[in-house]
């Protein structure tokens, strides 16, 4: 069954596939891996930030241009055991030529590897950041906490039950 995510308002304009060069910061589109050892290698990638990944559900995602890709589900483990669920959205950079939809694909699943690879180093290096948390989903909603932030409505979210605002109140030293 193929998904079809909602699309922010503001996502980015990306080239076309076949306009992406390396020059322009674009890497993996002469990959020779194949999918399904991409897929491999980002679940080992998501597996040292700390996560298990449990699928990888293939999809298009509908804007102006339609982009094949993935989403990735994944869990974390809680500090008091809970499985926390989370997902990942990789779109694909738009094809012009169907003979490139499988480059694309695989394009998009190498750079991904690369970013997750190159989180788990920030992971290391900032304590305290958790690479996977953006992606985990919000309590109570089947969005993400990026997608909740994008939305504006992360904070009612992430405040106590029963908080509807932040309460103002003043710090002294003693």
């Amino acid at each position: 069954m193929n998904f079809i995510p909602e699309q922010p308002r503001d996502s980015q304009q990306v080239p076309y596939f076949e306009d992406a060069t390396s020059a322009d910061g674009w890497q993996g589109q002469s990959t020779t891996k194949s999918i399904q050892a991409l897929q491999s290698e980002i679940s080992e990638a998501i597996s040292r930030l700390g996560g298990l990944v449990t699928g990888f559900q293939r999809g298009k995602f509908e804007s102006d241009v339609d982009r094949d890709g993935f989403r990735i589900h994944y869990a974390i483990t809680a500090t008091d055991g809970r499985q926390v669920p989370g997902r990942i959205n990789i779109a694909a950079l738009p094809i012009r030529y169907e003979s490139h939809r499988e480059k694309s694909l695989k394009m998009a699943l190498y750079m991904f590897r690369q970013a997750m690879s190159g989180t788990w180093f920030l992971q290391q290096l900032s304590p305290g950041y958790s690479a996977l948390v953006p992606f985990m989903l919000g309590s109570g909603t089947d969005k993400t906490i990026s997608e909740l932030w994008a939305e504006s409505s992360i904070m009612n979210n992430l405040l106590p039950p029963g908080e509807e605002d932040f309460v103002e109140g003043e710090a002294r030293e003693i």
